[in-house]
């Protein structure tokens, strides 16, 4: 496909406003963090949901997901596990690595967390369509995997 100027500016207003939802979902996140636990913020909040949603996990394969570095995600692990919303168990296939999952209550305190964000979402989409919804999800995927697959190159 050929890159004309038109299609950079494309390009130009994707970066802006995916710089804006950044600023805006972590705002969004904020609020429900606080519902889970008055003790973390937006940032170990997402680390939260990623590991109830694929976990169990490895520290790498957190730092990794969040591009951040080990020393920075063990922090953010520290916290959920010191909170009783993590717990952290040995990897039976490599003995010196843990496997991170939800604990039971910070299930269920991301259970009540998760119902709000719901009504939430609901509420500020409430002006979509059906149809609407599903194309802009569509697309979100088809950039997520793109994002995923063809990662840059590190300096």
């Amino acid at each position: 496909m050929t890159w004309d100027e038109a299609r950079e500016k494309e390009v130009d207003r994707l970066e802006e406003q995916l710089s804006v939802f950044h600023r805006r979902s972590r705002r969004f996140l904020r609020t429900f963090a606080s519902r889970v636990h008055p003790g973390i913020d937006a940032g170990t909040y997402a680390v939260l949901l990623v590991i109830a949603q694929a976990g169990p996990l490895r520290l790498n394969d957190l730092a990794e997901e969040f591009g951040l570095d080990k020393s920075t995600m063990s922090r953010h692990v520290s916290t959920l596990i010191r909170l009783g919303l993590v717990q952290r168990d040995p990897d039976p296939l490599d003995g010196r690595a843990f496997l991170l999952t939800p604990s039971p209550d910070g299930l269920h305190r991301l259970a009540a967390a998760t119902d709000a964000r719901r009504g939430e979402w609901r509420g500020r989409l409430d002006g979509w369509g059906t149809g609407e919804l599903a194309e802009f999800v569509t697309a979100l995927t088809r950039l997520n995997t793109d994002l995923e697959r063809r990662r840059p190159t590190q300096p």
